[in-house]
């Protein structure tokens, strides 16, 4: 077990619902929600802190990614060193901050 905020976290691997129920507890502000890849909303707000699987809904999942956006910057938290995927680069609309 992993407890983060006061929250235990089982250690495995979490789904999306097990993410958003965490995301829920803790409360954090203009937490958008838990995506696919392929899942991704129309645009993004104005302030808002995402997760996203790297993976699309034909597959099991691969790992997850965040991003933060607060007005014109942008955050982009990926451990593996990947490139973003392009469909997140047409959402964010370009480049972001981290990492440069």
């Amino acid at each position: 077990m992993i407890q983060v905020e006061n929250i235990v976290l089982p250690n495995k691997p979490l789904s999306n619902f097990e993410i958003e129920d965490v995301m829920k507890k803790i409360g954090l502000k203009h937490f958008r929600g838990v995506f696919l890849r392929d899942t991704l909303p129309n645009k993004p707000k104005r302030n808002e802190c995402t997760i996203m699987n790297l993976d699309d809904t034909s597959g099991d999942g691969t790992h997850w990614v965040a991003w933060l956006k607060r007005g014109n910057d942008k955050w982009y938290f990926e451990s593996f060193g990947l490139p973003r995927p392009t469909e997140l680069k047409n959402f964010l609309n370009g480049d972001v901050l981290y990492p440069t």
